[in-house]
């Protein structure tokens, strides 16, 4: 029986891609300046949901739209504990991912066992979500490097003090961060 590459690497691409995912979202916060340990338990969070919307639809598209909106609200609530009330960031990342772990044990007994919709395939047989991840690299690398809103998320996570000296909201542009991050997780 031959193997062929061909098919082990497409079948590693759709594998990799959650960890695409998550790993550009992450990116993202770590240029603002604030260290998310809790992206498995925005993964986590965001799976669940986003696999109940697409089983009680039937339509994967709204599940994966869910899912992102589902780790941007969870996103949030790190947020919230490390730039509003100023939480540690590595026990607020870890409590997260722990919350969102034990959450989707909670919530998700009623799925297992349960198949959702498939993703139809795009372009070379290839599903849609691994294009779009192939897209996000080099349109992120652009917006972190050729935009004057990504300089501005750089100044903010390699001198917030700087940032804010120059009438930057450091704030708000590190929520938006971590929110982008959750999205993307």
């Amino acid at each position: 029986m031959m193997i062929d590459p061909i098919s082990i690497f497409l079948v590693l691409l759709g594998a990799a891609t959650p960890i695409l995912f998550a790993a550009l979202g992450e990116l993202v916060a770590e240029r603002a300046g604030v260290l998310n340990l809790g992206v498995e338990g925005m993964m986590i969070t965001g799976a669940l949901a986003g696999f109940a919307a697409a089983y009680g639809t039937g339509n994967p598209f709204l599940g994966f739209l869910v899912a992102a909106i589902a780790g941007a609200a969870i996103s949030l609530l790190f947020a919230a504990l490390t730039q509003v009330f100023l939480g540690n960031q590595v026990a607020s990342g870890l409590a997260l991912t722990l919350f969102g772990l034990g959450l989707a044990a909670m919530l998700g007994k009623p799925f297992e066992g349960v198949r959702a919709p498939v993703m139809p395939a795009g372009p070379l047989r290839i599903n849609w979500i691994v294009w779009l991840g192939l897209v996000m690299v080099p349109a992120l690398w652009w917006f972190l490097n050729r935009t004057r809103r990504g300089l501005i998320l750089r100044a903010v996570g390699e001198n917030h003090e700087a940032a804010h000296a120059l009438g930057y909201n450091v704030r708000l542009t590190r929520l938006a961060a971590i929110a982008f991050g959750g999205a993307m997780a």
